[in-house]
C-alpha cells in the first residue's frame, strides 16, 4: 500500500453535476495543484496521486468526526454498492473551524426502528472516510441560521466495513459509552471526537470486527492499539496473518509454482482452489482450525506433510479428485521450505578499498527476495545509513523532540508537545513487522567509522538470533514499542525473521573505531577478495578501462586496469625484493575507480586524482622495503602528478617486471 491511485477518484468527483469546476478547482488548490496538473497527471496517474498522500493519508495530527445518517450515507449500507466518494452536507459553524483535508469521519447510521433490539444491532459505524477536501460553500441558497446549509465536504471512502460496529457494541464499551454524538445532539450532521483515546478505542473495536483494513488504517496513518482488543482477536490479527498478506502467500505461491515450470496456468489455478478445499475439509472435522493463506506456519509446525497426507477425511477428498490433493501438497509444502531459507541474518561484509562490497550488497538483497533490485532505484524494503564518527545510537534509533504545533487556525496560538521522531533502525523494524511476507533489508555502511556498540547500546541483546531467524532474546524499550505497535503498547522488541542487517567494513579506515569480540560474533563476517574479479551474467569483466602512457625512447604502456590492480596487490603484500611487505589492507580492489564509458579524460583523473595519492601517501610512504611502485627519480608527489597528467609512465622497473610476469 505504498502507492495509492487517486486519480480515478478525483475524475468522479470533477464529473460529479453536483460538483462545479470551481469546487473542483478550489479543492486541488488545497494540495497546491491545478486544473492543468491534473490534467497532465492522466498520463502519470501514481506519480499525480503521491502529491497528494503527504497531506491526506499521512497528514499528522488528524482530527476525527462522526457523520451521522442523510440521504447519500445510505449507499453506504446498500450490499455490493461502490462507493469512491461522498459529499455530506450541511456543515455546522463547529464542524468547519474543526475539520480539514485528511481527517477521518466515521459514518454513523442512525435511523428509526419499532424494535429497541433491532435498533441497537443495526445503528452503528458502517464506514471510515477521509476527509478529501477542506469544508467549501457550494451555494449561497440559505441565508442566517441556516447558512450552514451552503456548506459540505468531500468523503473519500477506501472501503465499506464488512462487520459494522453495532451501537450496542459503542454503548458496552467503557471508554465509548459517553462519546458524542451517540448520547449527544443528533441534530448535527458531523460531530468532533475530541479525545484520542475515543478514536482508539473505535478503531481497535473496528478492526477486531474486520481485520481486512488494517493494513489500510495503518497506510491512513492511525494509531491501531493491542491494548483495546482482546488477547484471543490480537493473535489473530498478527502480521503474518492478516488478511493483507493473505493476498500475498496465495500470490507467491502461483508466482513460484510458474518460476518451476512444471505447471500450466490453468492447473495453477486448480492447486489454489484444490487448497482451500484441504483447508474447508479439515476444519470441517477438526477443533484445531487451519488457515491455508493467513497462517501457512501453523500448518507447517503443527500439523506437518504427513498429518495432511494420513488424515482420512483429506485422503477420502483426493481419492474423489484424481489424486490432486496429495500433489498441491506436496507442492505447498516445498514452497513453504523456500520460503524459510530466506531467514533473517546479521552480516558484515569486509575487504580493501573498492573490493565491491557494496556490489555484493546489492547481489545479496537480489538473492534474497529482491529480484529486481537496483541501487540507483527507491525501494521501500531497503533501508540505508551511512556510519560516521559522530552517529550515535539517537541517530539510529530515534529520539524524543520538542514539536511546536499550532492551536488555532492563524497560528498565533501554539503549544510545545514532545514526540518521539523514529530513526532508520525503528523506521526498518516498523516496516519488517508490517510486511512479515516480504525481506526486508538494513544496510549500515562503514560499520568501523563509529562506535558501533554505543549505536547499538540495549539493541545488542536482540542480535543474537535463533533457527527461525527470530531474535532468541526479547528486550523493553517502551519508546520503539509504541512506535510500532501504539502508544498503549509494552510488548517487547526483537527481530523479526524478514529484517536482515547487513554491514561494510573497509579495513584500510585510518583511525577506525574497534568492535568487540561480542558484538562481532553476532555477524556473520564475509570477506571481500581484492583480487576476484568480478563479472557481469554474461561473463564480461565489470569496469574495466585501457590506460596508455608514454615510457622512454617514446614506446607506448597500455595496461588494463585489471592487470594494473592485481598486479599493484601483489607488489604491495609480496616482501624482499619483490615487494613492499604491506599488509593486505593496503590492497584495492576492482572498484577503487568507477570508470565511465566514452569518458577518458574523467578516467585519467581519476589516476592522479585518486589512484596515486591513495599509493603515493597511504601505501608506498609507509612502506620499508628498498624497492618502489614508483621510478627512482621520482622524489615527490607534484613530479609523480605532472608525469600522470602529461600520460607519462611512472611506475618502477621492479613493478613492470611483475606487471609483464603476470600477463605471460
Amino acid at each position: 500500500m505504498n502507492e495509492y491511485n487517486l486519480y480515478s477518484v478525483l475524475e468522479s468527483i470533477k464529473n460529479d453535476e453536483n460538483i462545479p469546476d470551481s469546487l473542483f478547482e478550489q479543492m486541488l488548490n488545497d494540495y497546491e495543484l491545478t486544473s492543468k496538473d491534473f490534467e497532465r497527471g492522466k498520463t502519470k496517474q501514481i506519480e499525480f496521486s503521491n502529491l497528494m498522500t503527504n497531506k491526506l493519508f499521512k497528514k499528522e495530527n488528524k482530527q476525527f468526526h462522526t457523520i451521522l445518517s442523510k440521504d447519500n450515507f445510505s449507499n453506504l449500507t446498500k450490499e455490493g454498492d461502490d462507493v469512491p466518494f461522498l459529499v455530506h452536507q450541511p456543515l455546522n459553524d463547529h464542524s468547519r473551524t474543526s475539520l480539514s483535508i485528511g481527517d477521518i469521519l466515521f459514518s454513523y447510521r442512525s435511523g428509526q426502528f419499532g424494535d429497541l433490539d433491532e435498533a441497537l444491532k443495526t445503528r452503528g459505524i458502517y464506514g471510515i472516510g477521509i476527509a478529501i477536501s477542506n469544508p467549501m460553500k457550494f451555494d449561497n441558497q440559505y441565508q442566517d441560521k441556516d447558512s450552514y446549509k451552503n456548506y459540505g465536504v468531500i468523503v473519500f471512502y477506501p472501503f465499506k466495513l464488512k462487520e459494522h460496529l453495532s451501537v450496542r457494541d459503542i454503548q458496552l464499551n467503557p471508554q465509548t459509552i459517553n462519546l458524542t454524538p451517540y448520547n449527544g445532539n443528533r441534530n448535527d450532521s458531523l460531530q468532533h471526537i475530541p479525545k484520542e483515546k475515543h478514536y482508539n478505542t473505535l478503531l481497535g473495536m473496528i478492526i477486531s470486527k474486520n481485520p481486512f483494513i488494517k493494513g489500510f488504517l495503518e497506510f491512513m496513518n492511525l494509531n491501531i492499539e493491542k491494548s483495546i482488543i482482546p488477547d484471543n482477536l490480537w493473535n489473530q490479527l498478527d502480521p503474518k496473518n492478516s488478511n493483507d498478506n493473505q493476498f500475498k502467500y496465495k500470490e507467491k505461491f502461483k508466482d513460484w509454482l510458474e518460476k518451476q515450470g512444471k505447471v500450466s496456468s490453468k492447473t495453477q489455478s486448480n492447486y489454489v482452489s484444490a487448497l482451500n478445499g484441504i483447508e474447508n475439509t479439515w476444519n470441517r472435522n477438526h477443533e484445531d482450525k487451519i488457515k491455508i493463506w493467513e497462517n501457512p506456519y501453523f500448518i507447517k509446525d503443527n500439523i506437518g506433510k504427513e498429518g495432511l497426507f494420513s488424515d482420512p477425511h483429506v485422503l477420502e477428498l483426493n481419492e474423489s479428485q484424481n489424486r490432486t490433493h496429495s500433489s498441491v501438497i506436496n507442492y505447498y509444502f516445498e514452497f513453504l521450505e523456500t520460503l524459510e531459507k530466506n531467514r533473517g541474518i546479521n552480516r558484515i561484509y569486509f575487504g580493501a578499498p573498492g573490493t565491491g562490497k557494496s556490489y555484493n550488497l546489492e547481489k545479496f538483497i537480489k538473492e534474497n527476495g529482491i529480484a529486481d533490485y537496483s541501487d540507483k532505484a527507491d525501494c521501500p524494503n531497503v533501508y540505508r545509513v551511512t556510519l560516521h564518527p559522530e552517529f550515535t545510537y539517537t541517530d539510529f534509533v530515534g529520539q524524543v523532540m520538542p514539536v511546536v504545533t499550532p492551536i488555532n487556525e492563524d497560528g498565533s496560538n501554539t503549544k510545545i508537545e514532545y514526540k518521539f521522531s523514529p530513526q532508520v533502525f525503528t523506521n526498518a523494524l516498523k516496516y519488517a513487522f508490517k510486511h512479515q511476507g516480504e525481506p526486508v533489508f538494513l544496510i549500515l555502511e562503514e560499520m568501523s567509522r563509529a562506535n558501533v556498540a554505543a549505536v547499538f547500546g540495549d539493541l545488542f541483546q536482540i542480535l543474537d538470533r535463533d533457527e527461525k531467524g527470530e531474535s532468541e532474546y526479547r528486550i523493553d524499550n517502551l519508546i520503539i514499542s509504541k512506535e510500532i505497535w501504539g502508544e498503549k503498547s509494552t510488548r517487547k522488541i526483537y527481530l523479526p525473521r524478514n529484517l536482515f542487517i547487513i554491514g561494510t567494513v573497509n579495513t584500510n579506515d585510518q583511525n577506525v573505531f574497534v568492535m568487540d569480540t561480542a558484538f562481532k560474533r553476532r555477524f556473520e563476517f564475509e570477506y571481500v577478495d581484492a583480487n576476484e574479479i568480478a563479472k557481469d551474467e554474461a561473463g564480461v569483466v565489470l569496469n574495466n578501462f585501457k590506460f596508455r602512457f608514454s615510457n622512454e625512447g617514446g614506446a607506448e604502456l597500455a595496461i588494463d586496469w585489471i592487470e594494473m590492480y592485481t598486479t599493484l596487490n601483489h607488489f604491495i603484500t609480496n616482501k624482499g625484493e619483490i615487494g613492499l611487505g604491506l599488509s593486505e589492507d593496503k590492497q584495492l580492489g576492482q572498484f577503487f575507480i568507477k570508470f565511465r564509458k566514452n569518458d577518458d579524460e574523467y578516467n585519467y583523473n581519476q589516476f592522479k586524482g585518486k589512484l596515486l595519492e591513495y599509493l603515493w601517501n597511504d601505501v608506498q610512504k609507509v612502506s620499508y622495503s628498498n624497492v618502489s611502485i614508483f621510478k627512482q627519480e621520482l622524489s615527490n608527489f607534484s613530479m609523480a602528478y605532472r608525469k600522470v597528467k602529461n600520460k607519462e609512465n611512472i611506475f618502477s622497473q621492479e613493478f613492470l617486471d611483475q606487471l609483464n610476469h603476470s600477463k605471460a
